[in-house]
């Protein structure tokens, strides 16, 4: 007899039906590719390798923004030194002209920002007088040895003999100074070609009596604040990078919900197997051959189908002559009812590793 047709005109899953889809709660789990493509379907999610693109290019912005900063750091702490380190000499000496340094400095590179600001250039001397005394030290936006630095030298002598103190922070006068002791002075200059000049304020002054060295530090603010943004940066990108991996290794590690209803259904069966002992019927059990009077009993249920009813889900009709097939003379191979076999084990309980059975009857892992 025909089964009747469900809601959708079908007939209805029976023993006369279609086998259960392999795919449902009993069968294999989905592969990893099959759920990467249905969570892009739902979701719209990333593939995994776009994923693996993205964190890559995220572990590589860090390193990037890292070296950004390095750069900066560099450039603000450590100094430019005048003369440079490719020049012959490394001290400034008094070697024309006794008491007296005149020396064109290389072309001082910042922010063309005119006044005093955080974008200035730090321009520091170091100067040793032999003889001690009054110095003056001028920073002169010209060439040196040209008349405009004559005219500012001698507007300096005529101000300090007037006792006029207004003149400009590119012009510093040292009182007093004490021999073979070094001053340092500081200069906070607009980007440009300037002339240094050193010189005592009295004459007098045999050759070889001062010394000086100089050092630039090209945009010290800027390139520091640069450079705690590169590293600000830099966090954030490492933050990025680790929540990109952890959803990456969430995609491509085994998902536990995908083998649930299994694992359920193996608890439900293990449990079963330790209620009824080990004076229980096999789980093949059938009716016992030969003539009866009446009908056949029914076979026992076994611990299987006891764990199939208790979660609710239909046992296939091929789990008994299955189970029956299985046995080894070592290990006893146990059918979940979704084509996998476990291991029973001498205390009722099963192995964790699933097998998979050949044609030729003997099983292997399944991988």
């Amino acid at each position: 007899m025909q089964s009747p047709p469900d809601s959708y005109g079908g007939p209805q899953s029976g023993p006369g039906g279609p086998p259960p889809s392999a795919a449902g709660p009993g069968g294999p789990p989905p592969s990893a590719a099959m759920m990467d493509a249905d969570d892009r379907l739902v979701k719209g999610d990333l593939s995994i390798s776009e994923l693996r693109t993205k964190v890559k290019k995220a572990r590589w912005n860090v390193f990037m923004y890292l070296g950004v900063a390095a750069i900066m750091f560099a450039f603000a702490l450590i100094p430019l030194p005048v003369p440079a380190p490719w020049d012959d000499e490394t001290t400034l000496k008094d070697s024309e002209n006794g008491g007296e340094i005149q020396r064109e400095l290389p072309y001082l590179f910042g922010l063309p920002i005119d006044g005093h600001d955080a974008t200035d250039i730090r321009f520091i001397v170091e100067i040793t007088p032999a003889d001690g005394g009054d110095l003056s030290v001028h920073m002169i936006e010209a060439h040196c040895n040209t008349e405009k630095i004559d005219n500012e030298l001698n507007e300096f002598a005529s101000m300090l003999i007037r006792n006029d103190s207004n003149w400009s922070d590119n012009h510093i006068f040292i009182e007093g100074s004490k021999p073979k002791k070094t001053i340092e002075v500081e200069f906070k200059l607009d980007p440009g070609a300037y002339c240094l000049v050193i010189e005592y304020t009295d004459y007098g002054h045999e050759i070889g009596s001062l010394e000086a060295s100089a050092s630039v530090y090209g945009l010290r603010e800027i390139a520091g604040g640069l450079g705690g943004l590169s590293v600000l940066w830099a966090l954030f990108g490492f933050v990025g990078a680790q929540k990109k991996g952890k959803i990456l290794k969430g995609r491509i590690e085994p998902r536990r919900g995908s083998t649930s209803v299994e694992v359920e259904v193996m608890e439900a069966t293990n449990q079963a197997v330790i209620t009824a002992g080990p004076g229980a019927p096999p789980p093949s059990a059938g009716p016992s051959a030969g003539p009866s009077a009446g009908p056949p009993a029914a076979a026992p249920a076994s611990p299987t189908q006891d764990a199939f009813a208790a979660l609710g889900v239909a046992e296939p009709a091929s789990v008994a002559p299955l189970l029956a097939a299985t046995p080894t003379p070592t290990l006893n191979y146990i059918e979940s009812g979704d084509g996998y076999y476990y291991i029973l084990k001498e205390d009722n309980t099963f192995d964790a590793q699933p097998y998979v059975k050949q044609s030729d009857g003997s099983h292997r892992p399944f991988q």
